[in-house]
């Protein structure tokens, strides 16, 4: 019984200390700050369209399994036609008319 009765002071001797104190620093305002440089917009219209031969391609992000789920853009028009999910474009190549 003694070593229950010692195993029960001591728990209570812990916990009627006081806890450390713990000092908590907020991080500067500005250190989340990860707006990009450039929206991605303009980022993606730097890159040139790709040009395709016929007039549907499927694009699935191009890296494996770090890719996208795959889609089919038609390209029958003149403008280039952007991937929803990756936003890379594609356009038909001039001269090619696929039926």
């Amino acid at each position: 019984m003694s070593f229950f009765r010692n195993l029960t002071q001591k728990i209570n001797q812990a916990l009627k200390s006081p806890a450390p104190a713990v000092k908590f620093t907020a991080p500067p305002s500005n250190a989340f700050n990860v707006r990009p440089v450039q929206p991605a917009e303009e980022m993606i219209n730097q890159v040139k369209p790709v040009e395709i031969e016929g007039s549907r391609i499927g694009c699935d992000g191009g890296n494996g399994p770090l890719g996208h789920p795959m889609v089919y853009i038609n390209l029958d028009g003149k403008e280039p036609q952007p991937c929803g999910y990756c936003g890379l474009r594609f356009v038909q190549k001039h001269g090619h008319h696929h039926h």
